[in-house]
C-alpha cells in the first residue's frame, strides 16, 4: 500500500510541474545555504586558529602577568626570568622556544611612513615555532643585525624594495628612539593583522627599546600534542615564578574565544531563520494544492478512498518534494564546500571589517559529514512540520461537501 501511495504521490506532483519545481527549489536553497553556513562558520574558525598559531602566535606563550595588562617593553620578562621559564619548559614536550621583544613603531621611507608592530626575534629558533620564514617571496628572512623584513603590503603602501633603507621610530627607555635597517626580505602576509609586523633581529629591538630579556616566549608544540594538556603542565610547572603567567590561544586570542565557544548555538537563530522560510514556502504551495484539488479529494474519497489515506499522500508529496530539495540542494551546497576547502576564499576586499581580528587572509571551509545531518534533520522537520495542516484540512474533507466547494 505505501508504495502505491508513493506512486500516486509522485505521478501528483509532476501534473502540476510549476509548482512542483517551486517547492523543491525553496527546499534545495534552504538546504544549500545550511549546508554553506555550518561549513563556512567551522572553516573560518578553524582557518584563523591555524593561522594564529602556525605563522603567528605559536600554541601558547609565556609572559609577564604586567605585560597581559599593559603590553610595553618595561613590562617585558627579564633575563633571569627568561631562563627560569625556558629551564621550566623542560617537562613539556615543544618543537621550539623562541623569545620575542614587541614595541610598537612607526617606519619610514622616502615616500611615507606607516604604523607598525616591530618584533625582535632568534631567527634561528623562530624558526621552530612559526613558519614566517617560508612565506618570503622576494628577498631573505632576518639573518643579521640592522635586516628588517616586511609585509609585501607595507612595502607597496611605502613604495620599498628589497635592499632600500628605512627608519623605525619606537618607544624606548630614554625616549623616541630611531634606527636604521636594510629592509632583507618581503613576505606575503597570512592575515590582515600581520601585515603591520616587522621582523628584526632580536637585539636590535633590544637596543632600541632599552630593555634586555623578552616580552613573551613563544612555544610550538609537535603536531598531535595536546596544547590543553602542555598548558596545563607549563603552569604547574612555572607556578614558582612569580609575575610570570602562561597564556593560551584564548588568552592571546580574545575574540576567538567569542567565535568558538558556542558557534553552533549561534547559528540556531539563522538556522530557524532560514527554516521558517522554507517551511513557510512548502507550506503555502501544499496548502494551496489541497485548496485547488478539494474537488479531486471529494472524489476519491467518494469511490472509496479513505480521508486517512489522503492525508497520508499529501505527507508522502511534501516528503518527497523535501527529498528532491535536499538532494540538489545539498550535493551544490556541499560541492561548494568541497571547492571552499581546496581553494579557499579570498576575504581581501572586507580588510577595513576584519583587519584587526585575526582573521586569516584566506579561509577554507570545513567539510564535515555531520552538516548533511544537520541539513537533513532541519529538512525533515520542516516538510513533515510544513504538511501537517494540510494534510489535517484532508483528514477533516467530508465527500459531498468537497465535491461541492470544488
Amino acid at each position: 500500500m505505501n508504495l502505491t501511495m508513493a506512486r500516486i504521490a509522485w505521478r501528483n506532483l509532476w501534473r502540476h510541474k510549476q509548482r512542483t519545481i517551486l517547492m523543491i527549489a525553496t527546499v534545495a536553497v534552504g538546504s544549500l545555504v545550511i549546508l554553506v553556513l555550518f561549513g563556512l562558520t567551522d572553516g573560518m574558525v578553524g582557518s584563523m586558529t591555524s593561522t594564529q598559531i602556525d605563522w603567528d602566535q605559536g600554541d601558547f606563550q609565556i609572559r609577564t602577568t604586567a605585560y597581559a595588562d599593559d603590553p610595553i617593553p618595561e613590562n617585558a620578562l627579564t633575563p633571569e626570568q627568561v631562563a627560569a621559564a625556558t629551564a621550566g619548559l623542560a617537562e613539556v614536550r615543544t618543537a621550539g622556544i623562541a623569545p620575542r621583544m614587541e614595541t610598537y613603531g612607526m617606519l619610514r621611507s622616502a615616500y611615507g611612513t606607516d604604523g607598525i608592530v616591530l618584533r625582535g626575534i632568534d631567527p634561528a629558533r623562530e624558526t621552530l615555532v612559526t613558519g614566517l620564514d617560508t612565506l618570503v617571496v622576494e628577498g631573505r628572512y632576518v639573518a643579521d643585525s640592522g635586516d628588517i623584513l616586511l609585509s609585501s603590503s607595507v612595502a607597496q603602501d611605502l613604495d620599498v624594495r628589497v635592499g632600500e633603507r628605512v627608519v623605525v621610530l619606537a618607544v624606548g627607555g630614554d625616549g623616541t628612539e630611531s634606527r636604521a635597517f636594510i629592509v632583507s626580505g618581503l613576505f606575503e602576509s597570512p592575515s590582515f593583522a600581520m601585515e603591520q609586523v616587522a621582523l628584526a633581529s632580536i637585539d636590535d629591538v633590544r637596543a632600541m627599546a632599552g630593555v634586555d630579556g623578552a616580552t613573551s616566549l613563544a612555544i610550538a608544540l609537535p603536531k598531535g600534542a595536546s596544547a590543553t594538556r602542555a598548558v596545563e603542565t607549563a603552569r604547574e610547572a612555572l607556578a614558582g615564578l612569580p609575575g610570570v603567567a602562561v597564556a593560551d590561544y584564548f588568552d592571546l586570542n580574545p575574540f576567538a574565544r567569542f567565535m568558538i565557544s558556542g558557534s553552533t548555538i549561534k547559528m540556531i537563530p539563522f538556522v530557524i531563520m532560514i527554516s521558517l522560510m522554507a517551511g513557510f514556502g512548502v507550506a503555502n504551495t501544499a496548502f494551496y494544492s489541497v485548496l485547488e484539488r478539494t474537488r479531486e479529494f471529494g472524489v476519491m474519497t467518494a469511490v472509496g478512498m479513505s480521508r486517512k489515506l489522503l492525508a497520508r499522500m499529501v505527507l508522502i508529496e511534501s516528503t518527497l518534494v523535501a527529498a528532491l530539495g535536499f538532494v540538489i540542494g545539498g550535493g551544490v551546497g556541499y560541492g561548494m564546500l568541497v571547492y571552499l576547502s581546496r581553494n579557499g576564499w579570498d576575504l581581501s576586499m572586507l580588510t577595513d571589517m576584519v583587519g584587526s581580528i585575526g582573521v586569516p587572509r584566506i579561509i577554507y571551509a570545513s567539510t564535515s559529514g555531520w552538516y548533511w545531518v544537520a541539513a537533513l534533520s532541519v529538512v525533515v522537520f520542516t516538510a513533515l512540520a510544513a504538511a501537517w495542516y494540510p494534510a489535517r484540512r484532508v483528514n477533516r474533507l467530508e465527500p459531498v461537501t468537497a465535491i461541492r466547494e470544488g
